[in-house]
């Protein structure tokens, strides 16, 4: 990708991202305002529904309560004025029911008086007369009408002593009617139980009238259902509503078989806060391609000289060094960058060579000193073992031993390469296993499970031997009777692994935490007069691995006492060049 192209993006994300997040941000915020205002006032709204719903109903709820409750001891009763009628043979006479008429307005006079949706009060008795009287209407029942085959009555006996409501219609019953929402209820004896007629209240439809609550009364309808879903009142005037764009709050008013049903027209509402959130995105867009056209712009302005400075560095592509030209001849940073293009490619080529050379002599140092280290270690021991023998017995083994240990010499010097095959190595151990076998008079045995087909894989010089020869040292003790030495070699994906184990002395925990804590240290080199047996064997190995293929390759160590020592060997599986 060209340098221009790349500062246009660069210039591009620097303007566009902030804008993209300012804009979502305050879109997002506003749009969140706007939902928790309408939230809020929608809430409210269908709460002060609800209390002012429930408070006409507990109002209706108390004249009922009237016609119910008995007293014997009050001077005028209701309850007791009904029960004149009860029964299909009750003994009355017109005075008595102008009297009960008298009583019923004296004593709902008061109660009635700010209810100014009830238009009548009725009683239908069981004996036929019709008591109460209209409020503020002059309405009043046709003489000789008989409720109990209507559909309202027989609902109303079902309810057993619950309102049952009529939603909006004409009462043809009743004289200068006109729409009317109804309730009935059956009334009953306090007393006896005895069934003493239905209470009738006709009100109008300003008995659900939410207007005063309703301030959304455009964008949002009320609704009043039964439990069987009969639409009882409903407020037309704020239009059709469909699920998609509509909120609908219910509330249940279990005692009287009703529910309350809100549901507000989110569409509506959102339509008078559109124009600002269509003004936040109209200034984010001018925004952004200001910020467009001024990115293009600084992004040539940038990439010229620069541009001009790659074309003049590769016409000079087949010399050493650049040489000044007049446009460079400049004293700002791009013209800096040109004069200091020689200085820096001569300077970075003598380092890096330096650097390598140095590199390489070291690394080359310290794996030769790792391999001194073990191998001046091994033979001085065998050389005291063949001068042991050679006093005590005069015997062809010395001869034997003579030839395996100028074997190993041999193996061991050789500095052709670092790597050897796995059956080079073993050879190695062969020989040594050899001497040791003379020397300690085959007390000990060694068992090998090497599959053929690794054999000819690839493995670092000399990490075998110090590792069998540490298990006769410190593991087996000097070869008891009956020991064993077992080394193992398998493949798993690209890894090669050997085991190195014995059924020696083991070592305790402590001993155990502390070798495997030198061998997480760095590898690092111990000068000669300071070492000790372990950085002579299993601390060089495991250093030497470590440098040739990588720290996460090296030794991992596995101890108990008196059960034994294991060593496993981690290395990258190589085949033969």
């Amino acid at each position: 990708m060209k340098l221009k192209n790349k500062f246009l993006i660069i210039f591009l994300l620097i303007s566009i991202i902030p804008v993209i997040f300012i804009t979502t941000f305050t879109y997002t915020r506003y749009t969140k305002l706007i939902d928790k205002q309408i939230t809020s006032i929608t809430d409210n709204i269908f709460e002060k529904s609800g209390e002012e719903l429930e408070k006409n109903l507990k109002s209706l709820e108390h004249i009922g309560d009237l016609f119910n409750f008995h007293s014997e001891s009050d001077q005028i009763s209701l309850n007791k004025e009904l029960r004149k009628y009860a029964g299909s043979s009750a003994n009355y006479s017109f005075y008595d029911i102008f009297q009960s008429n008298q009583n019923i307005h004296f004593i709902l006079k008061n109660v009635t008086y700010s209810s100014e949706y009830i238009n009548g009060i009725f009683v239908f008795t069981p004996s036929g007369p019709i008591l109460g009287y209209g409020l503020n209407s002059n309405i009043d029942v046709f003489p000789g009408y008989d409720p109990q085959k209507e559909d309202w009555y027989e609902k109303t006996l079902d309810l057993e002593g619950s309102f049952h409501i009529d939603g909006i219609s004409q009462k043809d019953f009743l004289i200068n009617s006109r729409p009317s929402i109804s309730f009935s209820k059956a009334l009953y004896d306090g007393y006896s139980k005895k069934f003493l007629g239905v209470l009738f209240i006709d009100c109008s439809p300003a008995v659900f009238d939410f207007s005063k609550v309703n301030t959304l009364n455009e964008t949002a309808k009320i609704t009043i259902e039964s439990n069987e879903g009969q639409v009882i009142y409903s407020d037309s005037s704020a239009g059709s509503f469909t699920p998609k764009n509509s909120r609908t709050l219910m509330k249940e008013f279990s005692s009287d078989n009703l529910r309350l049903v809100f549901t507000v027209n989110y569409e509506a509402l959102y339509k008078e806060f559109d124009a600002t959130r269509i003004m936040i995105l109209t200034i984010a867009g001018i925004c952004a391609v200001i910020f467009m056209i001024l990115s293009c712009f600084f992004s040539y302005s940038l990439s010229r000289p620069i541009t001009y400075l790659s074309s003049k560095m590769a016409e000079s592509k087949n010399q050493k060094l650049l040489t000044a030209s007049h446009y460079l001849n400049r004293n700002d940073e791009i013209g800096v960058l040109y004069n200091e293009y020689n200085h820096l490619i001569q300077t970075l080529s003598e380092y890096i060579e330096k650097e390598l050379q140095n590199k390489l002599i070291s690394l080359d140092s310290q794996m030769k000193s790792l391999e001194a280290q073990i191998n001046s270690h091994f033979l001085y021991n065998t050389l005291e073992s063949i001068n042991s023998i050679a006093e005590i017995e005069e015997v062809e083994s010395i001869a034997t031993m003579s030839l395996a240990l100028g074997d190993m010499f041999r193996y061991s010097i050789k500095t052709q390469c670092e790597l050897v095959t796995i059956a080079e190595e073993l050879k190695h151990v062969q020989n040594y296993i050899s001497i040791q076998q003379i020397r300690f008079e085959n007390r000990f045995r060694v068992i090998m499970n090497i599959p053929e087909e690794m054999l000819e894989l690839q493995v670092l010089k000399l990490i075998l031997q110090p590792l069998v020869e540490n298990a006769f040292y410190h593991g087996l003790n000097y070869c008891q009777y009956g020991s064993f030495i077992k080394i193992e070699s398998w493949t798993e994906s690209s890894f090669l692994y050997f085991s190195v184990s014995d059924d020696g002395v083991g070592m305790d925990e402590t001993q155990l935490n502390q070798l495997n804590q030198d061998l997480k240290q760095k590898a690092e080199f111990t000068e000669l007069g300071h070492r000790n047996k372990q950085s002579i064997g299993i601390k060089n190995i495991h250093t030497r691995i470590r440098l040739y293929y990588g720290d996460e390759y090296g030794l991992q160590i596995q101890s108990q006492k008196e059960s034994g020592t294991s060593i496993l060997i981690k290395l990258p599986k190589l085949g033969r060049v």
